[in-house]
């Protein structure tokens, strides 16, 4: 019985793989994240080189998907780093490259530590069977030490105690006192057996940031937690030995029941010595802020003291320059002479760039041939053009790289703070624009930012104000899709869309100025603009006998309208004026949306649906909706994302459909499929049973003119 008890108790435990994308594009994330998503692991994301360390001194993954070329640390180095730490040095490293396959550059990645390379782009079958290999090797070794835990759980508490030789083991009894302890655990600690048998653990475990001495075991977490039965598992803490020195340690602490009656008796807490892995997690993020070519401040690290550069400028009168560095003709000498060639001339590069600069100067390098150099405490721009000269004259110099005399050059970029920009972006945005100005220019030469330049960067500002006088100038407008019911052919409603044409003819992109509008602030109120032209359009067609009572206009809230304290309200007055029954709105959130802020999020919509209103989630099985999350919602539509539609053709892309439409049967929710573009996509969805389909096979998103006209050829 009680073997059924822990076996019982196993098949409970599940194990989350992880997988790790490091790529410094976010829509190639997007892409990894729907070939991915539908496998049994959990997607973590990287955008540097950086980040993906800092991510794997944290977790720990069953394969790491590494795209090798990347600015500031690229995927070698990172690899080489995840390689020499003894905790990773196996994890699977699967290179991703946009590059043509190259046996000297895949020989390169090889060495680096990769098992495998893909190339892009992607195929999603090669990249899914070659995660799933690594997943299934993982969940393997885990199944594996289930059972091995299993069969520890059935062994007799003394035996496991004087097996564990290789950690520390202190048995407690239910009040805290030592009861036993292992050769291991009195080395460690620097007592002898008798000195720490009946002595409190609480001599020994720092448990609290407080200090022990007024705290008492039954107030302790590994108390509470074991006196539960839940135990604590790989937990990082701190030990004291003898002499009262601290010292890190990974423990575990695991409660002991009475065999009769299953009462609390005791705890037994096995630890190790973490002091070393915590020297190398240190020596890592060290590490991780220079370029391992060069010795130089990464592109990390440049980030960083480039910020801090700035605030000590802000505190004082004197002025600070950035030179953005980039090599002229570099790629041909690795085209022509191979890249470890390139490496060399790159450390020869960075010798002569440090002669350049003063002492107290930041070098860094944080691209494969982009250097800059961090000027403080200057006069005047005159200092920044000294020393952008003699970084043209030192590096137009030749160059020695195995017995070949090379020539390069630099194109350099200068930007002044406060002259030029007053933030770490801008200011490195400002030099790289005076760098490629320096490029037009012939080469070999250095540029400072003027207004000039100021186009290139002002461009984002010409968005926001065109935005801000996009509504006054009556600019935007709506365009509606029909939605149609497949068993009749009724059009049984339409989505209304948000479109922004320019006086001067232009048309703008939803997705580029609904971003920009939701950065602004200026999403809430263009949102209640399309809630009113919307449920207004609407009453008018009901008006003309277009669409009965059932049927609904759709209109997407944004997240800043869904945490709006008075959305409720809002849309309430808006029925009210417009006239528009509340069961003819519906209203569209996506599942990210839904997962921000759930609890939030459930009041809001509970008290939409009080209204009368109808609530759909948008894009359905793009994000990481919980489905007992999905239970609590008074959500009335599942509306599956067009990528899944469009995918129909695809393995599994039926599977995934059809799957959508069972879990929404049994939730009683209506099923729209949008992005229908295809006959066989509309067949198919007919075939299933779908409630309701949109897309381009019906109709564009068009005017409200021209749904008018639309409406009157069907229904004659």
């Amino acid at each position: 019985m009680q073997q059924n008890a822990i076996q019982n108790e196993s098949n409970l435990r599940i194990k989350h793989s992880k997988i790790l994308v490091v790529d410094d594009l976010c829509e190639n994330h997007r892409v990894f994240n729907n070939i991915l998503g539908d496998l049994d692991a959990q997607i973590y994301s990287a955008n540097s080189g950086e980040d993906a360390i800092s991510l794997i001194l944290r977790h720990q993954f069953a394969v790491i998907l590494l795209d090798v070329m990347m600015p500031g640390m690229d995927g070698f180095e990172t690899a080489h780093l995840i390689r020499i730490n003894e905790e990773t040095k196996f994890t699977p490293i699967i290179f991703i490259t946009a590059m043509e396959p190259n046996e000297e550059y895949e020989s390169r990645g090889y060495e680096m530590g990769a098992v495998d390379y893909l190339f892009k782009p992607i195929k999603p079958q090669a990249l899914v069977g070659k995660v799933k290999v690594f997943l299934e090797l993982e969940h393997q070794r885990y199944r594996i030490k289930q059972t091995l835990d299993d069969i520890q759980r059935l062994e007799n508490r003394n035996e496991l105690l004087l097996k564990s030789v290789g950690e520390g083991i202190l048995g407690l009894d239910q009040i805290g006192k030592i009861t036993f302890s292992n050769p291991a655990a009195q080395e460690l600690l620097g007592y002898t057996e008798r000195e720490l048998e009946r002595r409190s653990i609480l001599d020994v475990m720092c448990l609290s940031s407080t200090e022990n001495a007024t705290l008492t075991w039954e107030h302790t977490e590994v108390y509470k937690r074991c006196i539960k039965g839940l135990g604590l598992h790989e937990h990082i803490g701190v030990f004291w030995d003898k002499n009262k020195s601290p010292f890190p340690v990974e423990y575990l602490a695991t409660p002991i029941r009475d065999g009769h009656d299953n009462a609390f008796i005791g705890v037994v807490i096995a630890f190790q010595d973490v002091t070393e892995r915590k020297k190398t997690e240190d020596r890592l993020a060290q590490l991780a802020q220079i370029d391992t070519l060069t010795g130089l401040y990464n592109r990390y690290a440049f980030g960083k003291q480039l910020s801090q550069s700035l605030a000590r400028g802000e505190r004082s009168t004197n002025k600070l320059a950035l030179l953005f560095v980039d090599l002229d003709k570099f790629k041909q000498v690795n085209d022509n002479l191979g890249h470890e060639a390139g490496d060399l001339l790159l450390k020869a590069c960075a010798d002569r760039l440090q002669n350049c600069v003063r002492e107290g100067d930041i070098l860094s390098r944080i691209g494969g041939d982009e250097f800059t150099v961090i000027l403080e405490a200057i006069d005047n721009g005159r200092s920044a053009a000294i020393v952008a000269k003699k970084i043209n004259n030192e590096l137009s110099k030749p160059f020695e790289v195995w017995g070949n005399e090379i020539y390069i050059s630099a194109s350099i970029g200068i930007a002044t703070f406060p002259e030029s920009a007053k933030s770490s972006d801008a200011l490195l945005r400002c030099s790289d624009i005076a760098m490629y100005k320096a490029k037009e220019s012939g080469r070999n030469s250095f540029q400072f930012f003027t207004s000039e330049m100021q186009n290139e960067v002002s461009s984002e500002l010409a968005l926001e104000n065109a935005l801000r006088l996009a509504a006054q100038n009556n600019e935007f407008s709506l365009h509606y899709q029909p939605k149609l019911d497949p068993s009749t052919g009724e059009t049984v409603g339409v989505e209304a869309l948000l479109r922004w044409q320019k006086k001067n003819g232009e048309f703008i992109p939803p997705d580029i100025f609904i971003r920009k509008a939701e950065e602004m602030g200026l999403i809430q109120s263009i949102g209640e603009w399309v809630l009113i032209k919307g449920c207004e359009q609407m009453h008018a067609w009901q008006q003309q006998g277009f669409f009965k009572n059932g049927h609904t206009i759709a209109i997407n809230l944004s997240m800043r309208q869904l945490v709006c304290a008075d959305l409720i309200s809002t849309v309430a007055n808006i029925l009210e004026q417009s006239q528009l029954p509340a069961h003819n709105l519906e209203l569209e959130i996506t599942e990210s949306m839904m997962m921000k802020d759930p609890e939030t999020t459930i009041d809001t919509l509970n008290g939409l649906h009080r209204l009368g209103v109808k609530l759909t989630i948008d894009d359905f099985g793009t994000g990481y909706s919980s489905l007992s999350h999905l239970r609590q919602l008074p959500i009335d539509c599942l509306k599956i994302d067009k990528s899944f539609v469009q995918a129909l053709d695809q393995p599994n892309g039926e599977a995934i459909v059809k799957a959508i439409i069972g879990l929404g049967r049994n939730l009683d929710l209506k099923i729209v499929a949008e992005g229908a573009e295809t006959e066989a996509q509309v067949n198919f969805l007919k075939a299933h049973n779908i409630d309701l389909i949109q897309g381009y096979y019906y109709s564009r998103p068009i005017p409200a003119p021209l749904i008018t006209k639309y409406l009157t050829q069907r229904n004659t």
